[in-house]
Order: structure tokens, then C-alpha cells, then sequence
């Protein structure tokens, strides 16, 4: 298996307000920024898709391969337009391109838990009920085998959850358990102090944008993650980045940070969002 420099967006959320060739193009442009100077190896660059409970963007895609309908076809309203899609022999990954450009988009959810956090399982296809225990979810990723990420949240590390971060923090039990720094933190917010005390514990930040559904957040995309060198079976390439993790492969993050004029455009529109849902 060829050794690649894998550059990777950890939490990625594909919104309906997207243009989807757009979304590809941000995402391949802040990727190939973020691949390490140093690097001597060809790269790959990959978005690890976390979908909430309504969302089946990564499912849509993968009908769009040639033999599914076409790369022009539609399916709930997405329609690739520039970018082609591709099938692998995994069912948790497909590949876009365009010309030479090309993404590896690796299937995951995100679950939102009773107790106000939520987790990031990554490289599955699987379905998974929200408003359970978060000890609950995390088992049952434990016992898939696959990465669990409590992503940080503006205001949900604090008070009683904060407690319960580090209980859950000093328990860890799996390479493969990992808290994850995001894009929508502002550049004036210091780096959260859970992740150097889990640091401390062996539980890595394992980072990514979280890009918001709002039609600017487009941009994101790709600006925050991760990079590590990976040995990739080009059939199976959600496999071979899931076994990097679990050997403990070192990475290094990058970000680059939300400007504060932004977040708080954003913070007060999600709580309009979320007012108006309710």
C-alpha cells in the first residue's frame, strides 16, 4: 500500500443551502492549504461526514455513482453538477473528483445525548436514536469499533457537563475515544482546558469545521483537522485512515479559527433557528 500524507476534516455537515460543487471546491482549496510543507509523499484528502438524524447527503451521493443514476441525476434535491462520484469496495466511503482533484468522503453521525453533549461516530453507516445516555452512545461505538468524538460546543463545556467531560475524560478506555476542537471557535476563545487535561490522559483532539447551515459556512469547509502520514489501500480508504487512529498514528492539527464578527453572527442565528424550530 502506497504511504500518503492524509489531510483530514473531522466533522463535516453538508446543509441544503449548499451548493454541493461549491462545497467540494472550498473543501479542496482549504485542504490543499492545510497539507504540511514538509510533506515528501502524495496526499489524500479526506471529509468525515457527521449526520444528524435527518440527514442522508452521504446515502444521496453514493446513488449519484455511475450505475445509480448518474452524476447529474437528482436525489432529494442534491445535484453534482462538476464533480463526479465513485464508488469503493467499503460502503463507508466514496470518492469525488474533478480533473485531478479528488476527496475521500467517509460516512459517520452525529448523536445529540439526553445530558446536552454529543457524539461524532465516524466511518459508519449505521443508524443511531438520539436523547440516550452519552455513555450509552459511546459504547455503542466502542463496541462497532469505530472513532467517538465529543466535539466542543460555545457554552456546552461548562457547569455540570464539564464535570461529566472529565469523568468521562479519566475513564477512557479506547484509542479510538477522542474530544474534538471545531471551526466554529472563535479566534479570542483559548484553547479549552479539557483538552489539555485529556492530553495529559492519552484521549487526543481529533478536530473539524462543523460547518453551520447557513449559506456563508460554505466556506469553511475544510479549514480545521488534522494531518498524519497513512498507509492507503486505495479499495478501502475509510479502513485504512480508521487503522491509523486506532495504532495511535501521530497527526498534528491545524485550524484555522472562526473571526469574531462571525461567531457571533452565527451564535445569534442558531438560537433564532432553533426558537423558530421549536
Amino acid at each position: 500500500m502506497p504511504q500518503v500524507t492524509a489531510v483530514v476534516d473531522a466533522h463535516v455537515h453538508i446543509h441544503a443551502c449548499y451548493n454541493i460543487d461549491e462545497f467540494f471546491d472550498h473543501a479542496y482549496r482549504n485542504l490543499s492549504r492545510a497539507l504540511p510543507r514538509v510533506a515528501d509523499t502524495p496526499s489524500a484528502f479526506y471529509l468525515l461526514l457527521t449526520e444528524t438524524a435527518g440527514d442522508h447527503y452521504f446515502d444521496a451521493l453514493r446513488q449519484l455513482a455511475p450505475g445509480a443514476g448518474g452524476a447529474h441525476a437528482k436525489d432529494g434535491g442534491l445535484r453534482v453538477q462538476r464533480w463526479s462520484v465513485a464508488t469503493t469496495s467499503e460502503d463507508e466511503s466514496i470518492v469525488v473528483s474533478q480533473g485531478g482533484r479528488r476527496l475521500i468522503l467517509v460516512a459517520g453521525r452525529q448523536v445529540a445525548c439526553k445530558e446536552g453533549l454529543e457524539v461524532l461516530l465516524l466511518g459508519t453507516t449505521g443508524r443511531f436514536k438520539d436523547r440516550r445516555s452519552i455513555r450509552e452512545v459511546l459504547a455503542e461505538g466502542e463496541a462497532l469499533g469505530v472513532p467517538q468524538v465529543i466535539p466542543w460546543g460555545a457554552g456546552k463545556w461548562f457547569f455540570g457537563r464539564a464535570r461529566l467531560l472529565s469523568e468521562l475524560v479519566q475513564a477512557k478506555h479506547s484509542s479510538l475515544f477522542f474530544l474534538g476542537d471545531e471551526g466554529g471557535r472563535p479566534a479570542f476563545w483559548p484553547y479549552p482546558r479539557h483538552f489539555r487535561e485529556a492530553a495529559a490522559l492519552g484521549v487526543r483532539d481529533l478536530p473539524g469545521t462543523d460547518p453551520l447551515p447557513f449559506p456563508h459556512d460554505i466556506e469553511k469547509v475544510g479549514r480545521v483537522g488534522f494531518s498524519m502520514s497513512l498507509n492507503l489501500d486505495e479499495a478501502t480508504p475509510a479502513r485504512s485512515l480508521l487503522a491509523a487512529l486506532r495504532a495511535e498514528q501521530p497527526f498534528e492539527r491545524f485550524a484555522r479559527l472562526e473571526p469574531p464578527g462571525r461567531f457571533v453572527r452565527n451564535q445569534l442565528a442558531m438560537q433564532l433557528r432553533k426558537r423558530q424550530s421549536a
